[in-house]
C-alpha cells in the first residue's frame, strides 16, 4: 500500500504495487471495501481483454462525484456517479495531465504528447494523421465541456496551462505557455528558452484559437489566488530570469523587487492565500538545501527578507507551512550557519549548541532494520544546527517554540534556559517523521515529531511527539516516540499511532491531548504508513492503512462506538452548564490577545467535558480590532530584524538608494517598517523613520593635504620629545646664557617653606578634587586584561562595605567581555540568529 494512496470522500481508493494498480471503492466511509479493478479491462482487437492499470485518479473540485481515472493503453475513464457508473473517454492519446474546472462540473481541460514522441524509436511504424495525435512530436491542449464526451483543440507545442481565478472573475480563462514556432518536435523545457511565451485564451471569448501573448520570453508561470507570477528569461546565454509578478488579473505586471537577484530555479512561492505574497529564493549559494523567505506587499512585487536559511529539500519542498487554523500564524525550519548571522558573526550560544550537536551525533548508533530504514541516509554536520521557529504575523517576526517542561511521563525537562526550545519536523524529512501539521477545522491545534533541546535531532530515540492547542504559543510532550497523528471532531479527536517501529496498538485522545487512551488494533503488528480521516477534519471515523511484511493492510477506525454523546451549551460557552469555553489566540507579548491586529474569540470544546462535538457543529467567532504594536508591523525593504526581536535594521544590502543629502550629512532618515498586510490595527504604536548612517566619504585632495602637514607636525614634535630627554643635549642647554650673571644673588621669598603642595595653593582645592584625579589616574588601568586588574580593583574597593562589595561581584563581567544582546530581545526568547 502506497504512503500516498489517494483517498477521496473515503469512497475510493488505489492500492499500487510494483506490478499492479488495483482500484477499490466503499459506500460506508472506508468501513468495507470492493474490487473494481476489472471493470476497466481493456479490449484489444485480435486478442483476449487486458488487464487495466491505474496511472492516477483527478477529483473535480466543482463536484466532488465526478472522478477520472486514468490507466494504461490509452484508456480512460470518467464517473459523474461517484465512482457507481463509468464511460470511456473519446480520447486515443496517453493522458498527460488533466484540470477540471474550478466551478463548472463538466469542464476540464485535457493534455496530451502525440503518439509521435513514443514512436521515435519505432523506425518501422507507419505514421499516424495529425487529428489522431500523429504529425510531429508535441504537447497539445484539449477542452471539453461535456464530461469527454467531446474535444476540442486548445493550442500545440504547450508547456504548462491552468484556469484562471474564480475570485478575479477569470475562471474560463486558459492561461499556459507555448513555444511560438509550430514546427518540428517540441523540444523539453530543460533550460530557459528565448522561444516560450506565456499567453492566454478565454473558453468562450472571441480569441479561441488565437493566443494572446501576455508575457513575451515568460518560460514558467502560477496562478493562485489573485496573482500571477511568471519567470521571464532576462539572459539566454546566462540563463538567468526574472520574476514578474500581476495583482490584478494580468492587467500589468512588475518585476519582482529583490535585495538578490534570482537565478534558474531558485523560487518557490509559498503561500499567497492572505493578500501577500511568501517567497522562497534560493540566492545560489553554495547550499542548494537553503533559502531565503521574503514577504510581499500588498501589490506582491516589493519584498522584504523576513527568515534566512529557511531548509528546503532537493525536490524544492520548503520546511515553511501555515497553520490552517488562525490567521497569520506560520511555522518553518531555519537553518543556523556562519553566512545566516547578519550582525557581523555567529555568537557564543549558536557556537555551543553546534559543538553540543556534533557530540550528539558521535552517539548515534543503527539499530533494527525499520530504524536504519528510517534513519537518514546521510546527516551533515550542519543539519544538527536546524531549529523551528514561529510567526504570529505572516513572517513580520520570528520566534523560537517554546519546550514544554515536563515530558509525557510527568518528568522535569532538563535543558539550559538560554539554549533550550522545542524543534519540529518538517516536509523535507516526512519519509522518516510526520512534519508538523494543522487543519482548519481543528481550532489552534497543531502536531509534530521533534524534540527539545538546543536544534533539531534525527535519532529515533530523540524523536518525540507534541501537541499545541493554543496555536503554537506553548507545548505539550503527547507521547514518547515518532507517532503519525490525525486529528477527527473539529479537533476534539486526536488519533495516532506509531511511525517508526512495528506496533499492534492505536492511541487516542477525545480530550485535546488532556489524556490518551489505547487500544490493540491486531495480534500481529503492523508498520503504519499514515492515518487518513475525510478532508474537513468533522467524522469520528479514520482510515489506518500500512504493510505488514510484503502485503498492504487497512483498518477501518470508528469512534463513534465510544458512545459519547454531542456537546450542549455551544451559545452558552464559559458557563458552568455549557460543554464548551472560549479562547482568544494570542503570541503570548500583549494582554490584550491580539493577532493580526483583531482580538478574535473562538468556541470550543471544553477539555473535561466526555462528549463529541458532531459533524455538523459550527463554531462561534468574533473579532474586534485592537490598538497597533510594534508586533502589527513588518520591516520595510532594504530593513531586517533579527529571530526573537521586533527592532528593524538597515540591511545595507543595496536596496535603498543612498540620497544625495549624505553629501553633506553624516545620516539620513528612511522608513524602516510598514504594516503587515491584512492588519486590522487601530491607533496605537504608530513607526517612526529610522536614523540611517550615511557612508564614509572619501577624502579630498585638500584634507589628505592637511592631514599630511599635520603629520608632518607630529614627527618635528615627536624628534623634539627625543632629544630632550638626551643627556648630552640636555646638558648643552641647560644653563646656557647664564655664565654672564654669577655676580647675582637670590634671596628665599617668603620666611617659611609650605607645608605641602596643598598649602601653597590654598583651600580652594578640596578633597573632592583630591579624589577625582585619583579616579582619573586609575582609568587607565581597564585596558589593562591580566590578573593586576583584580588586584587593583580590590585595592580601590578596601574602604567599601561588605554590601557594596558583594553586590559588585554579583554583577562583575567575567574575565572576557561578551556581547550585549541586541536592543528589545526577550530574554525567553533566545539568541538573536541574525
Amino acid at each position: 500500500m502506497d504512503r500516498h494512496a489517494p483517498v477521496f470522500n473515503m469512497f475510493l481508493a488505489g492500492c499500487w504495487g510494483k506490478n499492479f494498480r488495483r482500484l477499490y471503492r466503499s459506500t460506508n466511509g472506508g468501513e468495507t471495501w470492493n474490487d473494481i479493478t476489472d471493470f476497466f479491462k481493456v479490449d484489444v482487437p485480435g486478442s483476449s481483454p487486458q488487464p487495466f492499470i491505474a496511472e492516477s485518479i483527478t477529483k473535480s473540485p466543482a463536484d466532488p462525484n465526478t472522478i477520472l481515472v486514468s490507466g494504461n493503453k490509452k484508456t480512460n475513464f470518467i464517473s459523474s456517479t461517484r465512482g457507481s457508473s463509468w464511460k470511456k473517454l473519446r480520447q486515443r492519446s496517453q493522458i498527460h495531465t488533466v484540470i477540471f474546472h474550478k466551478t463548472r462540473p463538466t469542464w476540464l481541460l485535457l493534455s496530451t504528447w502525440t503518439s509521435t514522441c513514443n514512436k521515435k524509436k519505432e523506425t518501422n511504424a507507419a505514421p499516424e494523421p495529425a487529428e489522431d495525435g500523429g504529425g510531429p512530436c508535441n504537447h497539445m491542449l484539449y477542452l471539453s465541456k461535456d464530461l469527454g464526451k467531446t474535444f476540442s483543440l486548445a493550442q500545440n507545442y504547450v508547456v504548462q496551462f491552468s484556469w484562471g481565478d474564480p475570485a478575479m472573475n477569470q475562471q474560463d480563462r486558459i492561461y499556459f505557455t507555448h513555444f511560438r514556432k509550430k514546427t518540428g518536435d517540441q523540444p523539453k523545457l530543460y533550460i530557459w528558452s528565448s522561444d516560450v511565451d506565456f499567453a492566454y485564451m478565454d473558453a468562450e471569448g472571441r480569441n479561441w484559437g488565437s493566443p494572446i501573448t501576455m508575457v513575451a520570453l515568460g518560460n514558467k508561470f502560477l496562478v493562485s489566488h489573485k496573482f500571477i507570477f511568471v519567470a521571464k528569461v532576462k539572459d539566454v546565454a546566462a540563463q538567468t530570469v526574472m520574476l514578474m509578478v500581476s495583482a490584478d488579473g494580468g492587467r500589468t505586471f512588475n518585476s519582482a523587487q529583490l535585495p538578490t537577484e534570482i537565478d534558474e530555479k531558485s523560487y518557490t512561492v509559498l503561500d499567497t492565500s492572505e493578500g501577500l505574497v511568501m517567497l522562497h529564493v534560493n540566492h545560489g549559494a553554495k547550499e542548494a538545501r537553503v533559502g531565503n523567505v521574503y514577504i510581499s506587499d500588498d501589490k506582491g512585487y516589493r519584498f522584504t527578507l523576513s527568515l534566512p536559511n529557511n531548509v528546503r529539500g532537493t525536490n524544492g519542498d520548503c520546511e515553511f507551512d501555515k497553520v490552517l487554523s488562525l490567521e497569520g500564524v506560520y511555522m518553518a525550519n531555519y537553518k543556523e550557519t556562519k553566512s545566516s548571522d547578519t550582525s557581523g558573526g555567529v555568537d557564543d550560544k549558536t557556537k555551543e549548541a553546534a559543538a553540543e550537536s556534533d557530540a550528539l551525533e558521535e552517539e548515534a548508533k543503527a539499530g533494527t532494520e525499520v530504524d536504519k530504514r528510517r534513519a537518514p541516509k546521510s546527516k551533515a554536520k550542519e543539519e544538527s544546527v536546524i531549529r523551528t521557529v514561529i510567526s504570529f504575523d505572516k513572517g513580520g517576526a520570528w520566534s523560537y517554540l517554546k519546550p514544554p517542561r515536563v515530558d509525557s511521563t510527568g518528568k522535569q525537562i532538563e535543558c539550559p534556559v538560554d539554549k533550550c526550545w522545542l524543534h519540529l519536523h518538517g516536509i523535507t524529512n516526512f519519509h522518516n517523521y510526520a512534519p508538523f501539521y494543522s487543519t482548519e477545522n481543528a481550532i489552534g491545534i497543531i502536531m509534530g515529531t521533534g524534540n527539545v533541546g538546543t536544534s533539531l535531532r534525527f535519532e529515533p530515540d530523540q524523536t518525540n511527539t507534541y501537541l499545541s492547542r493554543n496555536g503554537g504559543l506553548t507545548w505539550i510532550e503527547a507521547h514518547k516516540g515518532a507517532f503519525i497523528y490525525e486529528y477527527g471532531d473539529h479537533g476534539g479527536l486526536v488519533v495516532m499511532a506509531d511511525d517508526v517501529r512495528k506496533t499492534k496498538l492505536v492511541v487516542f485522545s477525545w480530550n485535546e491531548g488532556q489524556s490518551w487512551y489505547d487500544f490493540e488494533l491486531s495480534s500481529m503488528p503492523v508498520e503504519v504508513d499514515n492515518i487518513v480521516t475525510e478532508p474537513n477534519a468533522t467524522s469520528t471515523k479514520f482510515l489506518l492503512y500500512g504493510t505488514r511484511g510484503d502485503t498492504g493492510v487497512m483498518y477501518h477506525l470508528d469512534f463513534e462506538s465510544l458512545g459519547q454523546p454531542l456537546c450542549k451549551g455551544v451559545w452558552a460557552s464559559d458557563s458552568v452548564s455549557s460543554d464548551y469555553e472560549t479562547w482568544i489566540p494570542s503570541d503570548g507579548k500583549n494582554t490584550e490577545k491580539c493577532l493580526m491586529g483583531k482580538q478574535v474569540t473562538y468556541t470550543r470544546r471544553k477539555q473535561t467535558s466526555e462528549c463529541f462535538n458532531g459533524e455538523k457543529f459550527e463554531r462561534p467567532v468574533s473579532r474586534k480590532n485592537c490598538e497597533c504594536t510594534q508586533e502589527d508591523f513588518e520591516c520595510e525593504v532594504g530593513f531586517t530584524r533579527p529571530v526573537g526581536s521586533t527592532e528593524c535594521r538597515f540591511a545595507d544590502d543595496g536596496s535603498i538608494k543612498i540620497p544625495l543629502s549624505c553629501a553633506r550629512n553624516d545620516h539620513f532618515f528612511a522608513n524602516g517598517y510598514r504594516k503587515v498586510v491584512g492588519d486590522t490595527c487601530e491607533g496605537g504604536w504608530q513607526p517612526q523613520q529610522v536614523s540611517v548612517a550615511c557612508p564614509a566619504k572619501p577624502m579630498s585632495k585638500g584634507a589628505w593635504s592637511v592631514l599630511g602637514a599635520m603629520g608632518m607636525l607630529a614627527a618635528v614634535l615627536l624628534a623634539v620629545n627625543m632629544l630632550s630627554q638626551n643627556e648630552r643635549v640636555k646638558s648643552i642647554f641647560a644653563n646656557y646664557g647664564f655664565e654672564s650673571f654669577g655676580d647675582v644673588r637670590y634671596a628665599n621669598i617668603g620666611s617659611k617653606a609650605p607645608e605641602s603642595a596643598l598649602d601653597s595653593v590654598g583651600t580652594r582645592f578640596d578633597a573632592d578634587f583630591i579624589e577625582g584625579d585619583q579616579d582619573d589616574f586609575d582609568a587607565p588601568q581597564l585596558m589593562n586584561y591580566t590578573n593586576d586588574r583584580d588586584r587593583d580593583r580590590s585595592d580601590r574597593d578596601r574602604d567599601r562595605d561588605d554590601a557594596a562589595r558583594r553586590s559588585a561581584l554579583d554583577t562583575a563581567s567575567e574575565a572576557v567581555p561578551r556581547l550585549a544582546k541586541p536592543p528589545g530581545g526577550r530574554d525567553d526568547e533566545g539568541v538573536d540568529l541574525l
